[in-house]
């Protein structure tokens, strides 16, 4: 899939021209992405263990137990720094000061990729804050970092994953909330992991974030003039979940680029106080 993800950036700039601001900068990672091979070892799930796991609702691993290739993530966000670094961006001593980390131990990318697996938003603040960056900066470069060694791991278990059987608000992969959904042509209600990319059926009438069901209290919002963009929300969590309908468009991005496509809906979502 990453290899697609250039073409996909292309096509939606020239569909979306207010996209390209969001996706141009994107495409340069996505460059550096394909040219990653990370080590997929085989990984094997006993039947035993995976039926177990999904009858008791537990994701096929945990987010900080994912085994993926932490050399090849690291590898890739040196590539990262060091394209960055020599742009015009106002971080940019930030991120040579991080590249320098990076050179200088294995440790300091492998503390930072951990910390965003396991959502440690105190070490992580810890760590940006040793090279003057944001830390949402650093979160968004490791994780894309991590995406080609997690979508591997996915892949090669997506024959493992009982995705209709599974109606839960979290990944049953690895456990992480979604970041979008989208309806198919069907009408089921499908949401896509943030971290691994996984997707599942959802029921329709049903907040993701907090199991809330009452109808009083779920809604949604559509942006002007654009067709088949939604904003679903609960007022009882105050979440909301980005969502597409696959009806309204001949093709659809991955949900990763549409994530950043549509990044000024999340924008009219805060302004709606939602989170």
């Amino acid at each position: 899939m990453i290899q697609n993800l250039i073409q996909h950036i292309d096509r939606l700039i020239q569909q979306r021209p207010a996209a390209k601001t969001a996706l141009a900068p994107f495409r340069e990672l996505a460059l550096l992405m394909v040219q990653v091979n990370p080590d997929s070892k085989p990984v094997e799930v006993e039947r035993g263990i995976r039926d177990i796991k999904q009858q008791d609702d537990f994701p096929l691993f945990s987010r900080e137990d994912m085994p993926l290739d932490f050399s090849a993530a690291s590898d890739l966000l040196k590539k990262f720094l060091e394209h960055l670094g020599v742009t015009d961006r106002d971080d940019r001593e930030g991120l040579k000061m991080a590249l320098k980390k990076v050179d200088g131990t294995t440790e300091w990318s492998r503390n930072l990729l951990k910390a965003i697996l396991n959502q440690d938003e105190k070490t992580l603040s810890l760590i940006a804050k040793e090279v003057d960056l944001d830390p949402m900066v650093l979160q968004f470069l490791g994780q894309v970092a991590l995406t080609p060694s997690i979508y591997a791991l996915r892949d090669a278990l997506s024959a493992n994953i009982d995705t209709d059987g599974w109606d839960y608000g979290y990944c049953p992969l690895c456990g992480s909330q979604p970041d979008m959904a989208y309806f198919a042509k069907t009408g089921r209600r499908y949401l896509h992991c943030e971290l691994c990319g996984e997707e599942w059926a959802f029921s329709r009438i049903r907040c993701p974030f907090c199991d809330n069901q009452d109808q009083e209290t779920l809604g949604y919002f559509e942006a002007e003039e654009e067709e088949g963009f939604r904003v679903y929300f609960c007022r009882e969590c105050m979440r909301y979940l980005k969502t597409i309908d696959k009806k309204a468009f001949e093709e659809m991005a991955p949900l990763e680029l549409e994530d950043l496509a549509t990044i000024h809906l999340n924008i009219l979502a805060s302004q709606h106080g939602f989170q």
